[in-house]
């Protein structure tokens, strides 16, 4: 870009095509924003055409009436950059709704598997204590009834036997 591009502050451009350019002005088709609006619509495609072809007109009127190098450079700029047709209005309003209802369904899920994970940890730690009270349990038993053990293995031993002689008895 040349110094003199990089030079231009926002009043430069405005004040000149407002005021000093010699097209006749229309208080239609003016998408300006004041200090105070929030940044303007889309421009729809007819209101590019238009745009453009007011632009070509005052490029070509050129030969009949002076234009300065700013103003030049200004159409020069409107040009390039009305050049590039821009996406449908309908069409970005129709994705930035499916963009906001995919990113609420995205929270939905991580906040639904957030909490799954925080059931399953929580069920986890009640796994782990019952199996540490059991634990518990089985060796308080095994270290202070050792005898009781030992009593339970005769008598389930005694039982087996006569299990096995009332079966030969029987058959």
């Amino acid at each position: 870009m040349s110094q003199v591009g990089s030079l231009l502050a926002l009043d430069d451009i405005v004040h000149p095509v407002l005021s000093g350019s010699p097209a006749p002005h229309s208080t239609e088709h003016t998408h300006m924003r004041t200090a105070n609006s929030a940044s303007p619509q889309p421009i729809h495609d007819s209101d590019r055409s238009h745009m453009r072809n007011r632009v070509t007109d005052m490029l070509n009127d050129d030969k009949n009436s002076q234009l300065t190098p700013r103003e030049k450079q200004l159409a020069d700029m409107v040009l390039r950059l009305t050049d590039a047709p821009i996406q449908d209005t309908d069409q970005l309003i129709r994705q930035a709704d499916m963009i906001a209802a995919l990113t609420f369904h995205r929270d939905l899920l991580q906040h639904q598997a957030e909490e799954q994970r925080l059931r399953w940890a929580s069920e986890r730690d009640g796994w782990v204590r019952m199996a540490e009270a059991l634990i518990a349990q089985q060796s308080k038993h095994r270290t202070t009834n050792p005898e009781r053990e030992d009593d339970v293995e005769r008598l389930n031993a005694s039982l087996e036997s006569e299990n096995k002689t009332l079966r030969q008895k029987v058959s």
